[in-house]
C-alpha cells in the first residue's frame, strides 16, 4: 500500500476520531455522563483532570529529545509545560475546596490506567501525537464547554479556570499535532501505525470516561 498524501492521511485520522466521538455521544446517557452536578461530582471531575493533564505531559516529555525540528521540539516542550501547569492549577483548586487532589492519581481507575499505560507503550512520537494530541484531546474542548455551562452556577471559579486557562492554552497548540504528522508520518507503515494508535487510544479513552462516570466514590478513593 502506498503512503497517503498528508491531507488524505490527516482526514483518515479525523474520520476515525469523529466516528468514536459519535459512538461516545450515543452511549454517554447510558452511564450518567450528564448526571446533575454536585460539589462531589465536580471535585471528582477535577481529580480526573489532574491525572489526564499530568499523564499527558509525562508520556509526551520523553519524546522531546527525538524531535528533529527545533520549532516542533520547542512547541512540544511548551505543550508539556502547559499540561503540568494545568495539573497544578486543578490540584490547587481541589485543595481550596478542602478535598484530596490526588485521589485518582494514587489509586487510579483501571480503565484510566490502561489508557495511559497504552500511550506510554507506543513506539514512536508520531503514534503518540496521533493518539493523544490529534485523537482524544480533540474531545477536550467539546466536553469542557459542556462542563463549564453546567458548573458555572455551582462554582464560577472552577468554570473560569476551564474557560480562561485550560481551553485557552489548548487552542494555542492545536496546530502542533497536524503539523508534526505532516512532516514525519510519511511512509505507509507509519501512517498505518498512527491510525491504529488513534483508534485504540480513542477506544481506551471512551472506556476511561465510562468507567469514571460509573464508579462510586468508594471505588475511586
Amino acid at each position: 500500500m502506498e503512503a497517503l498524501r498528508p491531507d488524505a492521511f490527516l482526514k483518515e485520522l479525523a474520520d476515525q476520531r469523529e466516528a468514536m466521538w459519535v459512538k461516545m455521544t450515543a452511549e454517554k446517557k447510558s452511564y450518567g455522563a450528564e448526571k446533575p452536578l454536585t460539589q462531589k461530582v465536580m471535585i471528582r471531575r477535577l481529580q480526573f483532570g489532574v491525572v489526564m493533564e499530568r499523564r499527558a505531559a509525562e508520556v509526551t516529555a520523553r519524546w522531546i529529545p527525538h524531535v528533529p525540528d527545533l520549532d516542533i521540539q520547542h512547541a512540544l516542550a511548551e505543550y508539556v509545560a502547559n499540561e503540568l501547569k494545568h495539573a497544578a492549577i486543578l490540584r490547587e483548586r481541589i485543595t481550596e475546596l478542602n478535598e484530596e487532589p490526588d485521589a485518582l492519581w494514587e489509586k487510579p481507575l483501571k480503565d484510566l490506567k490502561n489508557l495511559w499505560d497504552y500511550h506510554g507503550s507506543l513506539g514512536s512520537f508520531c503514534e503518540l501525537l496521533a493518539s493523544v494530541q490529534y485523537g482524544h484531546e480533540e474531545f477536550f474542548p467539546r466536553t469542557s464547554k459542556s462542563f463549564i455551562q453546567r458548573v458555572e452556577p455551582l462554582d464560577p471559579r472552577t468554570a473560569s479556570i476551564y474557560r480562561d486557562t485550560l481551553l485557552a492554552d489548548e487552542e494555542a497548540h492545536e496546530w502542533l499535532a497536524p503539523e508534526a504528522l505532516r512532516r514525519y508520518a510519511l511512509d505507509a507503515e507509519m501512517q498505518r501505525r498512527c491510525v491504529e494508535a488513534l483508534r485504540k487510544g480513542c477506544e481506551l479513552f471512551a472506556r476511561a470516561i465510562q468507567g469514571f462516570n460509573q464508579a462510586t466514590p468508594n471505588e475511586i478513593s
